[in-house]
């Protein structure tokens, strides 16, 4: 490359030199002409004066700013235990209820009955049941004394059993009533706020119908997606914070999962934090998420007057006294700086503005 540049300044040389004995033999303008044309053109070919700049060393922990969403900790979906029509309900979307609240009452007035009618039949049933007793306690006085033969003693025992077997089943029936009547209440099975209602009065519920969405616990998920080149960066990652839609309020989120697997299509992961929920968060709302890296890195920076952008990130430096191009892979940028995440290594220098110049160019290094 030097004895490529040594024949090209040679060259020019030569035709300096003839533009100036040639010049000896014109009129002045033209002679003043061809000087000028000489030493622009001399000038042209002559190395360009370049600057060099190692790049700034940064410690920092590096992070990220995601947009991510509010999720209930947990869903519940809330459905009859028992078929009947919905007399009533009691809560609206958004209400936060207690555990074994009250949440929608289904045909009390048919279970209230069949509740009454299976407390009278164990009534009945115990009445029977001591009156069998009576007898067969009368027929065994009987039977002590050879009054009465013991066939007719069976008979008593036998009666007496009966009754108390219709008593027990009355009573497994009356508990199964009191369990309906109970049951036609349907109850918070935890503590949360309602999401969605999916039911009116006057509507039939059948067994297992979901009738409202319940979320649990006074805590919200935080969801987030994060691109896969960060996948490594969070290992040991503990908490994240997060704002929630255009307040300034930062809250903290545990981390809660890492999904193990990088969707194909979006080349990103999810991670999942919980928080307790002040009452400004509702599922559905969006989070702006900050990750930050728990282990400080090194990081890259060069003014960005020293990379070339407006093709392929570059920069420029210099080899053998010529420019020649290396690609790099540049990140984040603030006023006056550029970050380097691949292409150049620590203490490597490159040009300090790449304006007007291209691979090639002879230079020279100064300062």
């Amino acid at each position: 490359m030097k004895s490529e540049r040594l024949r090209q300044f040679s060259l020019v040389t030569m035709i300096a030199l003839s533009l100036v004995v040639g010049a000896c033999h014109q009129p002045d303008e033209e002679t003043d002409g061809i000087k000028n044309a000489a030493e622009a053109l001399e000038k042209a070919l002559a190395p360009r004066e370049v600057e060099l700049v190692t790049p700034e060393i940064r410690s920092e922990q590096p992070s990220i700013q995601l947009v991510g969403e509010i999720r209930a900790s947990d869903i519940v979906l809330v459905s009859a235990e028992i078929g009947g029509k919905v007399d009533r309900v009691l809560v609206e979307v958004g209400d936060r209820v207690a555990k074994d609240a009250p949440l929608i009452e289904v045909d009390r007035e048919t279970f209230a009955i069949y509740l009454a009618q299976s407390e009278a039949n164990r009534d009945a049933a115990r009445a029977d049941l001591a009156l069998a007793e009576k007898d067969l306690e009368r027929k065994q006085d009987l039977r002590s004394d050879e009054t009465i033969p013991q066939a007719t003693l069976d008979q008593a025992q036998a009666g007496f059993d009966l009754a108390k077997a219709r008593l027990a089943a009355s009573e497994a029936s009356m508990r199964l009533a009191q369990r309906n009547f109970d049951r036609s209440v349907i109850r918070a099975p935890a503590a949360g706020a309602i999401t969605e209602r999916m039911v009116v009065a006057g509507q039939w519920a059948d067994v297992g119908e979901g009738l409202l969405e319940l979320a649990l616990g006074g805590n919200v998920k935080i969801a987030a997606r994060v691109p896969e080149s960060w996948v490594g960066r969070f290992v040991d990652l503990e908490t994240f914070s997060f704002t929630v839609g255009n307040g300034s309020k930062n809250h903290t989120a545990k981390i809660y999962s890492l999904q193990p697997v990088v969707r194909e299509a979006s080349r990103s992961f999810e991670i999942v934090g919980t928080a307790p929920n002040d009452g400004t968060m509702r599922p559905g709302m969006f989070a702006n998420v900050t990750l930050t890296s728990p282990e400080a890195t090194a990081t890259l920076w060069l003014p960005a007057s020293a990379v070339a952008t407006s093709d392929l990130p570059q920069v420029l430096m210099v080899v053998d006294d010529e420019i020649v191009y290396r690609k790099v892979q540049i990140g984040r940028r603030d006023s006056w700086t550029i970050e380097i995440v691949s292409g150049l290594d620590t203490g490597e220098q490159v040009i300090l503005n790449t304006s007007g110049l291209a691979r090639g160019l002879p230079v020279k290094i100064i300062g």
